[in-house]
């Protein structure tokens, strides 16, 4: 059911804090460089902030925060960003995030690293082990909404990922894309780096990825029982970005193939797993109107199975089946897709979901005027409407993941803030209301 009275505190608390907020991880721009209209020949300018912060939601409680962001100071392109919060609840988390690091074996390749280290004083996981619901897997489609286990623990993580740019397309000559921005900070015609054409040997940019990453959650329940959940895995991924502009596209498209694998490292508590998954997303620009700057109808499709999923082993005399722990397999519900729910409220072996989003940009931009927010840079802001529909399955059965379908329908509001697209979310489903906020555009 609908607890109306607690989205109206997290929406209330979310928009007041949201123009103090920094960003939170680096900014969705890769290998490239931006530059004012009449100002080509000048470099980018390196800096850095730390901005104080505060915020509110379920699992932290209140909390006080800070972040730091730094452009160029490695490199041009690299961005870093190191954000720290302690909350009421005794929880607590430190966030580190380097971007584009080009190494210097080849001017093409580029390394990201990543990770959070953190102590949470209250987590809702969609896990097997509630006792009033002995017959029901937590997280299926038909699963109960009060299915879930609540606990306190640890999460860590830690991830390295390399890019190789391709000499294709746009990723031909300099792999430093420049993007040439009018006074608005929106994209001049002719710096696009996609959408001309769908070629990948003309129009656009092509990554090969490699991402090697290890997480765990140790969480124990008010009942005493621990869950550990843990896995050290590896995935490949081809992505062949065709859009105009990849921080705020509007037009073009976007496509991504990826195969995930555990090779068992952890196998007293882990286990050998393989997820293969999808995306594509579509752009239209709309066009401009009188009273706005930019108009642009996005799509997206998601698809994603674990074919080890039935795939199993004898450990000390018991069956353990070869299936990723529900933060690294097929989910939905949180800051991406079916944004009315909570993070991985629906989990289990495959999942499809499809998104339809409409966002506007008005000429009419209030935030130069606000006291306080005006010590922001905020040249643009954006309203959106959109909508989630998608299921997860034990069997990739593609007429049953069409059958019996979860949505989300909801707006929201986004604003470039210090160069970063930072986005509030309210979306409604039939069991409850959900506000997301998170940095850069859900696709």
């Amino acid at each position: 059911m609908i607890n109306y009275a607690k989205a109206a505190k997290l929406l209330l608390v979310t928009l007041v804090v949201l123009f103090f907020l920094l960003i939170p991880i680096g900014s969705v721009l890769a290998d490239s460089v931006e530059v004012l209209k009449g100002h080509e020949d000048l470099d980018p300018a390196a800096g850095y902030k730390v901005i104080p912060y505060a915020f509110y939601n379920e699992t932290a409680d209140f909390a006080a925060a800070f972040a730091l962001i730094s452009g160029g100071m490695l490199q041009p392109q690299t961005k870093t960003v190191v954000n720290a919060f302690y909350s009421t609840n005794n929880s607590y988390n430190i966030f580190f995030y380097v971007q584009d690091i080009r190494s210097f074996l080849s001017d093409r390749l580029f390394i990201d690293v990543w990770g959070v280290f953190g102590e949470w004083g209250l987590v809702e996981s969609y896990l097997d082990g509630n006792p009033e619901y002995p017959d029901e897997r937590a997280g299926s489609n038909d699963s109960n909404e009060d299915n879930f286990i609540e606990s306190e623990g640890s999460d860590n993580q830690f991830h390295v990922k390399f890019r190789y740019l391709l000499p294709i397309g746009h990723g031909c000559g300099d792999p430093i894309h420049t993007y040439v921005m009018d006074e608005n900070r929106l994209l001049v015609a002719g710096s696009e780096s996609g959408g001309i054409s769908w070629n990948p040997f003309c129009s656009g940019r092509t990554f090969l990825g490699f991402e090697l990453f290890t997480r765990q959650q140790d969480l124990e329940d008010d009942r005493g029982n621990n869950f550990k959940l843990k896995t050290t895995a590896f995935t490949f991924d081809i992505e062949y970005n065709n859009t105009d502009y990849e921080k705020n596209p509007t037009f073009g498209s976007k496509l991504r193939l990826a195969l995930s694998h555990d090779w068992g490292m952890h196998d007293d508590n882990g286990n050998k797993w393989t997820t293969i998954e999808a995306e594509y997303s579509k752009f239209f620009n709309l066009g401009a109107t009188e009273k706005s700057l930019q108009r642009v109808l996005a799509f997206d499709a998601w698809w994603i199975d674990t074919p080890s999923w039935n795939d199993s082993s004898t450990k000390d005399g018991k069956e353990v089946y070869h299936r990723p722990p529900l933060f690294a397999g097929a989910q939905l519900g949180g800051l991406f897709r079916q944004r009315a729910y909570p993070a991985a409220r629906f989990n289990d072996r495959c999942a499809v979901n499809y998104t339809l989003e409409y966002r506007c940009m008005p000429k009419w931009n209030p935030f130069p005027k606000i006291p306080l927010v005006n010590k922001l840079q905020i040249p643009w802001w954006q309203w959106s409407v959109f909508s989630d529909l998608g299921r997860v399955h034990d069997e990739w059965e593609f007429d049953e993941l069409h059958k019996d379908m979860k949505y989300s329908i909801g707006a929201g509001i986004r604003l470039l803030v210090e160069g970063a697209v930072i986005r509030v979310d309210v979306a409604v489903s039939e069991e409850d209301i959900g506000v997301q906020m998170f940095v850069n555009h859900t696709f």
